[in-house]
């Protein structure tokens, strides 16, 4: 008696569909977690830098309110690639790093005026009353999505795993 043949185009392509549903699930975790680990794994964790004022030592850095984290989408899908962004107005500059400039101007002088009033820290008086024209701020870089041969590590050995076992039913 013969036995039924697989249809391994239908195979395929569900295999194709489930890989690409794995794919951004994964991508999304692996994201996650690198806010958890505070760093960024590629081929080993990448730690980010301390804050230079770090006047709330207890949070982890880049989680004041968790909307960076939570802005995190998957923007573009198809069986080729997968893309997620950070729709965040901060997220490149923490991802990549750079140099921020800030122009002084009368309304923050008058903040500083108020905050040194408020506290007497002498940081602010010195704010209020400097002579720059624009505050630099170096912003160093904090990555937390970006190519990784760590997650296509974890990637391949998924995807392998569900063809295999996807093979052992039929």
């Amino acid at each position: 008696m013969l036995e039924k043949i697989p249809n391994f185009k239908e195979i395929g392509r569900k295999l194709i569909l489930d890989a690409q549903t794995i794919a951004e699930v994964e991508m999304i975790n692996f994201i996650m977690s690198n806010f958890e680990r505070q760093g960024f794994l590629d081929k080993s964790v990448q730690p980010w830098q301390e804050r230079k004022n770090n006047s709330d030592s207890g949070r982890a850095i880049l989680t004041d309110s968790g909307a960076l984290r939570d802005n995190i989408k998957i923007t573009t899908s198809t069986d080729k690639r997968i893309v997620a962004t950070a729709s965040s107005k901060h997220a490149k500059i923490h991802n990549e790093g750079g140099i921020i400039n800030i122009p002084v101007t009368q309304k923050m002088r008058k903040y500083f005026w108020y905050m040194y009033k408020q506290t007497g820290e002498g940081k602010y008086k010195g704010m209020a009353l400097t002579k720059k024209s624009h505050f630099v701020i170096k912003m160093p870089k904090r990555q937390f999505m970006g190519p990784s041969e760590a997650f296509n590590k974890i990637i391949e050995t998924k995807f392998k795993k569900m063809i295999v076992e996807r093979f052992k039913t039929q």
